[in-house]
């Protein structure tokens, strides 16, 4: 009875994620850059602040996508 019970449990579905936890590190790192005050979204911010948004021309455009990013990032 044990081996067929080891058997059984081999081949069942893995457990279910615990609410609130992400199983794959894409989506583990994008839940960190938009969580306000972790590492990964303060440096997503300074990035995207500093290095993105200066090297749109258009003017109106630049707003807009700061406005964007501000949105989503919280910062």
């Amino acid at each position: 009875m044990r081996t067929a019970s080891g058997l059984a449990g081999k081949f069942t579905l893995s457990p279910p994620v615990p609410h609130g936890r992400w199983r794959s590190c894409t989506m583990q790192m994008l839940d960190a850059v938009v969580t306000p005050g972790t590492t990964a979204n303060i440096a997503a911010t300074f990035a995207v602040k500093t290095l993105l948004i200066p090297l749109i021309p258009n003017r109106a455009l630049a707003v807009a996508a700061g406005f964007a990013a501000g949105a989503i990032l919280r910062g």
